[in-house]
């Protein structure tokens, strides 16, 4: 008799294998990412272009492969000194980060496209013929020094320095805690000057280098760019020989000692270091699962004492030559474990204890466990490419590290048009071949390293038996490298190497059609039941996003404020619960995560989530809205948590100011009520109320659906069969808000209630309030506002333009000015039925001078607007203060979804397809606008704001 495969295996993990199947193969056979294309130019240099139009930005990365695997004991600490001088030495590049790590160093920008050309050309001569003052290299490195010389004396410096000079014996000047303070701090401006020169010359070098651009670019002229910028500098004919940093020490316990380290716990860290990329990556997913039998088994043990599972923590540790499997926990001392005996048991007793389990790993591994560190491994791949932004970073961590040289036999080939991309990709097939059989015998065949921290009263106690048991001391003074014996020479003979005398000679439509282009994957549709589907499509993403937008908002419970937030929260709970179930039932494989926001016309809840699951999804997210319940826990939870968010907006003062404001425009009416910041809220809301209005929610008639990402053509179909099943109820909606009067020339000075808070917890602050000392010294804000034109025009979208322009050019006339050293600008542009714009300076301390700060502000914007020399530059300098400003959120499907919600909430429109697509007109509106454009606007930013809100206690 044959068994049928059901007969013996769950429906639910069948469904969960088969999806899995359906998942990986969609994976195998449709991979998104098959756009990036690789190049290598004339003088070595690598390029990665990814050309994405659904994101409005470009985002750039140069990566050196020089980080502390590069130092010697005479340049370690230079490597980082070397990114920081960089970076401040070149102000107008404006990096978002710049990281020095373990083999590489890199550099990130987020630029509009127009400035891609400038960009590239500073780049390149900021990386590749340094040139800065001496006033930047001593400033850098006396913080340097002084971060060095004060991170010395921390416990975690002793720790990591302990632990890196002994796994990584060989070359422990190759860690971030390799430095050796006293030498560097006596190190003078002209030395580090040489230093520096030789990292200029011997590792900042076109061939040791790569560039990685993705965005809203045109491959073929980028090329053309990075050949006429990054092209002009050549390599030297040889790099440096760099030796590799590989654990090689046969001493492998440890115990670590300071009086610092609290008496009650013992802290134990294990280090792996045989095992491969792979084999750490899925024994650490294996491992540090909660659930997982190890972690259980440890969590059992009496005589281990571990607090919870969150004590004990996996991972895997990668450098270019080497990985780590790193298992961490704390052990709590017992005040009695033995109960005949009634003794304590030992700090080494019990870390003995945790060591001889950790070291019968293979019998805690199963092929079930094996296999789910597999499918999450390969799941956080995918996920990792999910769309170009997150693909590039990723990229360019693998081209840094490049643990695959070659491609293995039946490899797929993800990216044709980049070797380097599909050695990336090919990640998949190396996890996919991993069995646990080799993993057993390389755990059992190596002698971890183990070190034990505890507290130097416990190690004097019990010294005897960790000498014993072949445990080695280490303490404060001794846990650098450059204090101990074996270093000893090195240490004597530290003086820098000679500079090699390398030369680097130079090699004497910004737009890309992004409105057409975007406006080319929008399609819309309405379902039977009324509810319009607008979708955008990017096939160079993997997941999805789906919002759901609900006509209403705060003004649909404007007599309760902060009612309608409730519900929109409890139905973000509820789908976030059916979809939690469908996961713990194997019908979803992924990680979906639900948001949800409430503004004044519309509330929105958004789900992202994995193509693979896009079925499962849909269909959890029709049975919450349909078929939901509210517990009385969630209700009383998700009201309790809008009203202590109530009560931090009261207790802010920009928020009392804006209060203010609104009343004075808009009188004692729904705004007014919705912005108070004199009242609690839903004081009489109770679960009856809330069982009574969630039916509201059951209208389609409020709901229009937003898909952005990579979906296929029957997703209108799929939709129809599940938020189709909606029925409509054609609630009505009013929009309407008071009409404002807006002055022409006001001040409102405000009385605000400051508020004093600690982190003190109730029962730690003792009996005795503390006194409080009676000061009129506040540094509160100042707020601009100004009349804003007709929302949905021409005129409104270049205004908001010109306002995020004036905010970034107050931003850096306040940083110019000593007296506002703490002081932040932001802008808040029109609202729905709020059709005035404000800009908040935080903690003024004269209203005078930031009057007159922004005075010198519109008189500098309008007289270079009116210079025909520098209108052009002006007018451009307009629109990538805009770009940075609203556009951002491009790079990701979840963050074009909330654009494509802006228009519905700021327009309340009949059309919700033309409304969802205006940030696109936006856009157009503000790329195709000019200097006279601008001009007409200025009339709305006179050099004294219309409407200027002041605090009470403020200074003239």
């Amino acid at each position: 008799m044959i068994l049928k495969a059901e007969t013996f295996l769950p429906k639910k993990i069948l469904s969960f294998l088969c999806i899995f199947s359906f998942f990986f193969a969609l994976k195998l056979s449709a991979n998104p990412l098959e756009q990036v294309h690789e190049y290598t130019l004339e003088n070595g240099m690598q390029v990665f272009l990814l050309e994405d139009f659904s994101d409005a930005l470009v985002h750039i990365e140069f990566t050196c492969h020089a980080g502390f695997s590069s130092q010697t004991p005479q340049t370690c600490g230079f490597f980082k000194l070397f990114s920081r001088i960089i970076k401040a030495s070149t102000p107008e590049l404006q990096f978002s980060d710049v990281q020095c790590n373990a083999d590489s160093t890199r550099y990130k920008l987020n630029i509009s496209p127009s400035k891609l050309d400038k960009t590239l050309s500073a780049l390149s001569d900021a990386v590749f013929a340094p040139d800065y003052t001496e006033e930047v290299m001593n400033a850098e490195l006396k913080k340097l020094k002084d971060e060095v010389s004060e991170n010395a004396e921390t416990m975690s410096f002793y720790l990591n320095a302990a632990i890196d000079s002994r796994v990584f014996s060989d070359a422990p000047w190759k860690n971030d805690s390799g430095i050796y303070p006293p030498l560097f701090k006596k190190t003078t401006a002209k030395t580090a000057r040489s230093i520096l020169k030789t990292i200029a010359d011997n590792w900042y070098i076109p061939k040791n280098s790569a560039v990685f651009i993705s965005g809203n670019l045109n491959s073929e002229k980028t090329l053309v760019l990075l050949k006429n910028t990054f092209g002009r500098f050549y390599s030297s004919y040889s790099t440096p020989g760099e030796r590799p940093s590989i654990p090689v020490n046969h001493q492998r316990k440890y115990v670590f000692h300071s009086p610092e380290i609290s008496a009650d716990l013992t802290q134990i860290v294990m280090q792996y270091t045989m095992l491969n990329v792979e084999q750490c990556d899925l024994l650490s997913v294996t491992l540090n699962n909660n659930n997982s039998a190890f972690k259980a088994t440890a969590l059992d043990n009496e005589k281990l004492n571990i607090p919870g599972a969150e004590y004990i923590d996996i991972s895997s540790a990668h450098k270019r030559n080497s990985s780590r499997l790193i298992i961490q926990t704390l052990l709590m001392h017992t005040p009695e474990v033995r109960a005949k005996e009634k003794t304590k048991l030992s700090s080494f007793e019990q870390a003995q204890a945790f060591i001889d389990l950790a070291q019968k790993l293979p019998d805690f591994l199963s092929d079930a466990e094996f296999q789910y560190a597999k499918n999450k491994a390969v799941f956080d791949m995918n996920y990792l490419t999910a769309n170009p932004v997150m693909f590039m970073d990723s990229l360019s961590s693998f081209w840094a590290t490049q643990p695959y040289q070659n491609f293995e036999e039946n490899d797929f080939l993800s990216c044709p048009a980049s070797v380097t991309a599909s050695l990336f990709m090919s990640r998949n097939s190396h996890l996919q071949k991993e069995t646990l059989s080799p993993i057993f015998k390389i755990l059992n065949a190596e002698s971890p390293f183990i070190f034990v921290i505890i507290n130097s009263k416990d190690y004097k106690a019990n010294k005897k038996l960790y000498q014993q048991a072949g445990f080695e001391e280490i303490n404060e003074t001794n846990s650098s490298w450059y204090v101990q014996t074996m270093f000893k020479e090195i240490k004597e003979q530290l003086k820098p190497e000679p500079e090699p005398n390398y030369q680097i000679t130079r090699i004497s439509e910004t737009d890309n059609n992004y409105y057409d282009k975007n406006l080319s994957q929008l399609a819309t549709t309405k379902l039977s039941n009324g509810i319009t589907v607008v979708t955008k499509q990017n096939k160079l993403s993997d997941n999805i996003c789906l919002l759901l937008s609900i006509k209403g908002g705060a003004f649909y419970s404007s007599d309760n404020p902060g009612f309608e937030e409730v519900m929109i929260n409890l139905m973000a709970g509820i789908i976030q619960k059916h979809i939690n179930q469908k996961k713990a039932e194997g019908l979803i494989l992924g990680m979906p995560s639900v948001t949800s926001k409430t503004q004044l016309a519309t509330g929105a809840i958004l789900i992202e989530f994995e193509k693979a699951d896009l079925i499962a999804v849909c269909e959890a997210i029709a049975t919450s809205i349909i078929y939901g319940e509210v517990a009385p826990a969630d209700a009383d939870h998700t009201v309790s948590s809008r009203q202590y968010k109530k009560r931090l907006e009261n207790g802010s003062s920009t928020s009392q100011m804006n209060s203010e404001l609104i009343k004075n425009l808009y009188g004692k009416g729904r705004l007014s009520a919705l912005f108070d910041t004199e009242k609690d809220i839903l004081q009489a809301t109770d679960y009856k109320s809330i069982l009574a209005s969630y039916p509201k929610l059951l209208d389609a008639e409020r709901y229009t659906a937003i898909v952005t990402g990579n979906f296929e053509d029957d997703i209108f179909v799929l939709l129809e069969k599940t938020l189709g099943m909606l029925n409509q109820n054609k609630t009505a909606i009013n929009y309407s808000a008071e009409k404002a009067s807006f002055p022409k020339n006001k001040t409102l000075s405000v009385k605000i209630r400051h508020t004093f808070l600690t982190d003190i917890p109730a029962e730690k602050a003792g009996p005795q309030p503390a006194k409080l000392i009676p000061t009129k010294e506040f540094l509160d804000p100042v707020i601009f506002a100004f009349e804003a034109p007709e929302a949905g025009t021409k005129q409104a979208s270049l205004f908001n333009a010109l306002m995020c322009y004036v905010c970034q050019e107050m931003q850096k006339a306040v940083n110019l000015n000593k007296r506002f050293s703490d002081s932040t600008v932001s802008v808040q542009l029109p609202r729905n039925s709020m059709q005035f714009a404000t800009l908040t300076v935080q903690n003024v301390q004269h209203t005078k001078e930031v009057d007159a700060v922004f005075k010198n502000v519109i008189q500098n914007i309008n007289s270079k607007l009116s210079q025909t020399q520098s209108c052009a530059v002006t007018v451009q300098q307009i629109k990538d203060a805009w770009i940075l400003s609203e556009m951002s959120q491009t790079q990701t499907n979840s963050g074009t979804a909330w654009l494509m919600q802006k228009g519905l909430e700021l327009l309340n429109p009949e059309d919700e397809a033309q409304a969802a697509f205006f940030y696109l007109k936006e856009y157009d509106f503000v790329q195709n606008a000019n200097a006279e454009d601008f001009m007409k606007l200025l009339e709305f930013l006179p050099q004294k704001a219309p409407l200027r809100v002041y605090s009470a206690d403020g200074k003239n």
